[in-house]
């Protein structure tokens, strides 16, 4: 008996220590002997989004196309601007102006920024290099379906796999996307 107490006596600061560092949640309950857990659902590895400008805009809201982007995430993207809306490129003095004319192919431009159709959500693009980031392309395509007398029928397409990062500014959200690696946005698998 003493020799119970003695192991019990020794064993006691060892639990009150324990009881005082232990969280105070309890701990999970075990599962019952032979239950099947669901396994867990795989993080997304990207986001595909692709998309037409302008959509239907709301009171000037941001288009609800757009709200698939998520911070952080790859974005695997195909955005197609259709007039009135014309994308500005960057200038070699930093400066964005807007393309002028559309001679139907790859533009070739460093970065882009692209107007959504609202105010109040804006994206600029860094396209890289074409040998470091094949899959981003800013093209201007032909479109039968947009001639017109004052139009060659023209639409901007941005395609890409890029790292969305939000960016408040006064009144508005600017989505800046940075160049990734195809294989980010499972291009090339």
């Amino acid at each position: 008996m003493r020799r119970v107490f003695a192991v019990i006596s020794a064993i006691l600061p060892a639990v009150a220590v324990a009881c005082v560092y232990a969280p105070e949640a309890a701990p999970p309950a075990p599962a019952p002997v032979g239950a099947l857990s669901a396994p867990a659902a795989p993080a997304a590895r990207h986001v595909s989004l692709t998309a037409t400008l302008p959509h239907a805009p709301s009171e000037g809201l941001p288009p609800e196309v757009l709200d698939p982007i998520i911070e952080g995430t790859p974005l695997k993207l195909d955005l197609t601007l259709l007039p009135p809306l014309t994308p500005s490129l960057r200038q070699p003095d930093g400066t964005y102006a807007l393309a002028e004319a559309c001679d139907f192919g790859v533009v070739e431009a460093g970065a882009v920024s692209l107007p959504t159709g609202s105010w109040h959500m804006l994206i600029n693009a860094e396209l890289g290099s074409p040998s470091a980031n094949p899959a981003s392309l800013l093209s201007c395509e032909y479109d039968a379906s947009r001639m017109t007398e004052d139009s060659p029928g023209a639409r901007w397409r941005l395609r890409g796999c890029f790292l969305p990062q939000a960016v408040s500014i006064p009144t508005a959200m600017l989505w800046s996307l940075s160049p990734l690696p195809a294989s980010a946005c499972g291009i090339g698998d």
